[in-house]
């Protein structure tokens, strides 16, 4: 609690600085929201979500929202949150998809766009329509529609033009981009092969969403190492402003302020920003990955056998898990959980 603690301050003020509104302009069916304070409620046309709220909708639901010119139809079985991380010194919104498929609409460009984020990638949108599916095993498929989009992961990037696609599995880089044609492939087709490949080797598909875990701890740990050297310069910076400002005058502290403390605040409240982000990526891909993954595992030993594969799946869910709450959990409030 001591390390949430410490970002807490930073992060209210992250919230304010960079959140941007986003509008539930439709509903229907089984849709909900949770928003950032831990409160629920059933999604309604006018709800205004911002960064951490999060929308999930059931097997009929259906939810759209307005972002700046972007319009977004989440759609069942969808598990959607809204982000923020640090890139190149500002401040970017990031369009979280865990679970299920949601499909993006840009009315306009402004060279602003949020990235879009599942389990297993990160994409640059430059842009006007595309489809994001998560799989239960979290893998993703991004289509594009129209426009251009970089998909990135494990350090690897593809450039997709429209009627193009790409799958991207946990932990790898992406795959070999193929055509496809507007509204080809169907989600619930789609994610039932993940499902299949996933009984068929549950601890294959647990052990690359545990390397992806495994990235966002070492994340989560070096920016908070980042963080709290920063924190430490940014006080002993006050310090000295305050002893210039007795010692030379107004003017010179102004001048300390402009050049040595707002600089370091700034690198700090980023980097807590990005301690945030990857903390909440985290969690999600423990929920709503590993958590399937586990309870799928789990029901076909529901009779209580335990064979040598059952028991090398709890050892990397256990270890995993150890990780989680080591690593993780410090930087979670109870809001999160």
């Amino acid at each position: 609690m001591k390390r949430l603690a410490l970002l807490f301050g930073l992060f209210l003020l992250t919230v304010a600085a960079g959140a941007v509104p986003t509008g539930v302009v439709f509903t229907e069916g089984d849709a909900g929201v949770r928003f950032k304070n831990g409160v629920k409620r059933d999604a309604a046309i006018g709800d205004i979500l911002n960064t951490g709220d999060a929308v999930r909708t059931g097997g009929d639901g259906y939810v759209e929202l307005d972002q700046k010119g972007v319009r977004l139809r989440i759609n069942p079985d969808t598990v959607f949150t809204l982000l923020e991380k640090e890139q190149k010194g500002q401040t970017t919104g990031v369009l979280s998809l865990v679970l299920g498929s949601v499909k993006f609409r840009y009315d306009r460009l402004t060279g602003k766009e949020p990235l879009i984020q599942s389990a297993s990638c990160i994409a640059g949108v430059r842009g006007t329509e595309l489809s994001v599916f998560a799989g239960v095993d979290g893998s993703t498929l991004i289509v594009v529609d129209q426009g251009a989009v970089r998909v990135e992961a494990a350090g690897v990037s593809v450039e997709l033009s429209p009627e193009e696609a790409v799958e991207v599995r946990p932990g790898q880089p992406p795959g070999e981009k193929f055509a496809v044609q507007r509204d080809q492939i169907d989600y619930r087709t789609w994610n039932d092969e993940k499902l299949k490949a996933l009984l068929a080797d549950p601890l294959k598909a647990l052990s690359a969403v545990s390397d992806r875990m495994d990235v966002y701890i070492q994340n989560v740990t070096e920016y908070f190492r980042l963080y709290s050297e920063n924190k430490q310069s940014l006080e002993a910076e006050r310090k000295r402003q305050e002893e210039i400002f007795k010692t030379q005058g107004q003017e010179e502290a102004r001048r300390h302020d402009q050049e040595v403390v707002t600089p370091l605040a700034l690198n700090a409240f980023n980097q807590s920003l990005n301690v945030r982000y990857f903390a909440l990526a985290a969690l999600s891909l423990r929920r709503f990955v590993v958590g399937r993954i586990y309870l799928f595992q789990k029901t076909g030993h529901i009779a209580g056998s335990v064979d040598a594969d059952f028991e090398r799946f709890l050892s990397v869910y256990q270890g995993m898990l150890d990780r989680f709450e080591e690593s993780i959990v410090p930087y979670l409030g109870e809001a999160d959980i």
